[in-house]
């Protein structure tokens, strides 16, 4: 056994009851960059990056909309949501955080739902997939957030 071993202790952010709207943006983009290379959540997917895909949703084939402009509007949407669930977690603990972050992406996906359903309904297809999406999207906009405040240093008391 070795002596005098302590386990790694998790600083906190220095400001946790306040949202800092700059990391926020930030794990948007981290997440909505991680879901453009595996589209639906998950590697083993049948998508590539170039598929043409909308927070989970793909474009339907020979569409008139360019790639680049799909993957526009899934980082805005990104930024939008990053925002979100920022906010949502902002004043929470880790692992709350990680929990809350799946959470609210869930709700953002019966948002999006609605949506889709009202104005494009030819974009609902596999929804198990999309709902698979928002959840990944909520857990990694969550750590990204967290682990981008800036943190209280530790200042190592005298003895």
């Amino acid at each position: 056994m070795i002596k005098g071993y302590e386990s790694a202790h998790l600083l906190e952010p220095e400001e946790p009851t306040r949202f800092h709207p700059d990391p926020a943006l930030e794990a948007g983009l981290i997440a909505g960059f991680v879901l453009l290379v595996i589209p639906h959540g998950s590697p083993w997917s049948s998508l590539t990056f170039f598929s043409p895909v909308i927070m989970g949703r793909a474009v339907p084939g020979p569409s008139e909309i360019p790639l680049l402009l799909v993957w526009t509007i899934h980082l805005a949407v990104s930024l939008v949501y990053g925002l979100i669930i920022s906010r949502v977690v902002a004043t929470l603990r880790w692992k709350k955080a990680f929990f809350t972050g799946v959470l609210t992406g869930l709700i953002l996906y019966v948002v999006n739902f609605g949506v889709v359903s009202a104005i494009w309904p030819w974009l609902r297809d596999s929804e198990f997939t999309v709902v698979v999406t928002h959840m990944v999207f909520g857990l990694i906009t969550a750590g990204a957030y967290r682990g981008l405040l800036k943190r209280k240093l530790e200042v190592p008391t005298g003895t």
